[in-house]
């Protein structure tokens, strides 16, 4: 048979590992809102709410818009020089591409909406009116559905941005280049006297861009 124990044998557990997870430490109280929570933030988008004459809209579509109005604000606080202050124009631009078109307050949803936002291109959003109208011609919802029952409700803002892209062209191509102005003779000045300030306004510019070679090339 096998030694009993006794009581006074060591039971020192220092060399055996642990096992499991620590113990989180205990909290107590509410937990701390996240910084777009705040109730500052809450009456910032309801301004924009109620003069859009949006109802209410639901929890988790409010968190996603006044996130969208934090952000701007804490970029410019890390870096206020590069970023600009946080402005609500976005927010309503994002809203009234949605609620004050063909489309209607029923595509406020968080799916449409963070579709949208993501396909809100300066080139195409600059143009105002145009922009509305663009999405005037984007059925949300109906592109929505028919995603879902291919099971690539992922892929609505590639849907969106293909969509408008066939309206409004690409966002990304750069801006045509406008025509150069020529310049007009006026009536008062003789053909060989215009032809020669021509003349002279070429050879300048090529003495400049000359000029601008010869520094690139000693720096």
């Amino acid at each position: 048979m096998g030694r009993a124990r006794k009581i006074d044998d060591d039971d020192d557990d220092d060399g055996i590992p642990v096992c499991g997870r620590h113990r989180a430490p205990e909290q107590f109280g509410p937990p701390k809102p996240e910084p777009h929570q705040v109730e500052a933030y809450f009456k910032r988008l309801q301004n924009i709410l109620d003069a859009l004459e949006i109802a209410d809209i639901g929890w988790d579509k409010r968190m996603y818009l006044q996130r969208m109005l934090w952000r701007p604000d804490r970029l410019h606080a890390d870096n206020p020089k590069r970023f600009p202050p946080g402005r609500d124009d976005m927010v309503i631009l994002l809203l009234r591409a949605i609620a004050e078109t063909t489309n209607g307050t029923a595509a406020l949803t968080l799916p449409v909406m963070s579709a949208v936002s993501n396909c809100m291109h300066d080139r195409w959003t600059d143009r105002g009116l145009v922009w509305l109208e663009a999405m005037d011609a984007v059925p949300l919802l109906e592109i929505l559905q028919t995603l879902r029952h291919l099971g690539l409700q992922d892929r609505l803002e590639d849907a969106i941005r293909f969509k408008l892209t066939q309206i409004l062209g690409s966002p990304f191509a750069p801006p045509a280049k406008k025509a150069a102005r020529k310049m007009a003779k006026p009536p008062t000045v003789s053909q060989r006297t215009w032809d020669e300030m021509l003349a002279l306004r070429k050879a300048d510019r090529q003495r400049q861009a000359k000029k601008r070679r010869a520094a690139k090339l000693a720096a």
